[in-house]
């Protein structure tokens, strides 16, 4: 099957999904961010449709506060904009944001407010000010990798959109914090996890943890000030990071769930997420051009994972917390995140002319 091919079947398929089955939470939210993301660097009005579907779906719902444990997105039907303290119920902007692009909307930027706002409000806060995780007791203690993309990238984002210098300034320093507390000095690249209480972190890196961490190093350095106090150490952070992983890529161009572990099977949905990472840098003349080749090895690759149903298959299951990182513990299959990732590679690799 060609590429153009698998990818017309993934998009048939995206587009037959329900936007109403799909929840806020971080699992399904990239769904629409990723299908609007896409929808407007490719011009695809079909992809920008679903995704303001979804928005109507929930935005008719209103939002809903919790703080008893966390909201796991998956196509249970819940409907609204789920709010609290968990930063998996924080992503709605992400989608908001990039409809808003193409299709302003004044409730767009209303809705992106009220979520920031009780982001801002309500994240668990640890030593020197870092987010924790939250949801329920060992995450409030923890600092995790997609913590940054679900605060810095939702707040850099509501920056672009709303002019709101509270969001840049929450954006950069978070991702200050959380690299200094999981980048590894000696190679750039990421741990999943730390308790900063004791010190206690995750040994092993992690394709997706690596995944969120570049993708929302890339999104707070695009959006946000470029005189913003750290911002030359996040470039910088961000730099060592891509040097790290593009000398961890398998020859076939996508990584394994444990890159360093040669009996870990290749992985979609982070291997996407480091595409599209990669690709940013490139679009924003941060990265050497010679990194297209990586990155177009990749793309090539994670078609051919896309199955005659237009399923992508072979993202990782668990999500992925601490021990679950080694693969033998988990199961690959098709996962609404993965499909949501795809569409944000795809956006990436046309902004950066490279599709």
């Amino acid at each position: 099957m060609s590429p153009d091919s698998a990818l017309a079947l993934f998009r048939t398929r995206s587009l037959a999904a329900d936007p109403a089955r799909h929840t806020t939470g971080w699992e399904d939210v990239l769904v629409p961010y990723g299908m609007a993301r896409a929808g407007h660097a490719l011009g695809d009005d079909a992809l920008l449709g679903w995704s303001e579907r979804w928005f109507e779906h929930h935005h008719e719902a209103g939002h809903i506060e919790e703080f008893q444990g966390h909201h796991i997105g998956t196509l249970d039907g819940t409907r609204g904009h789920i709010i609290g303290d968990y930063c998996g119920n924080w992503g709605g902007p992400l989608v908001f944001a990039a409809l808003h692009r193409t299709r302003p909307d004044p409730r767009l930027v209303e809705s992106t407010r009220t979520v920031c706002d009780a982001l801002l409000r309500q994240a668990t806060r640890l030593a020197d000010g870092v987010m924790s995780h939250g949801g329920w007791e060992r995450a409030r203690r923890t600092v995790w990798v997609d913590t940054l993309f679900y605060s810095a990238s939702v707040l850099a984002e509501a920056f672009a959109i709303t002019g709101d210098e509270r969001y840049a300034k929450e954006a950069v320093h978070q991702s200050l914090l959380h690299l200094r507390l999981l980048q590894d000095p000696a190679t750039g690249g990421i741990f999943h996890d730390i308790e900063p209480a004791t010190g206690v972190r995750t040994s092993a890196f992690w394709a997706r943890g690596n995944g969120w961490i570049i993708l929302a190093l890339v999104d707070v350095l695009r959006h946000c000030p470029r005189e913003s106090p750290g911002y030359a150490e996040l470039l910088d952070r961000y730099r060592a990071l891509c040097t790290c992983l593009l000398r961890l890529q398998h020859p076939a161009g996508l990584w394994r769930i444990v890159p360093e572990n040669p009996e870990a099977h290749l992985e979609t949905s982070g291997s996407a997420m480091i595409l599209a990472g990669l690709a940013g840098g490139v679009a924003q003349g941060w990265l050497e051009p010679h990194t297209r080749g990586p990155i177009l090895r990749g793309w090539h690759e994670i078609q051919t994972w896309i199955d005659t149903h237009g399923a992508l298959q072979g993202a990782q299951r668990p999500a992925g917390l601490g021990g679950w990182e080694t693969h033998k513990l988990s199961s690959l299959g098709e996962c609404t995140y993965a499909n949501g990732l795809l569409w944000r590679l795809a956006a990436d690799l046309a902004e950066a002319g490279l599709l």
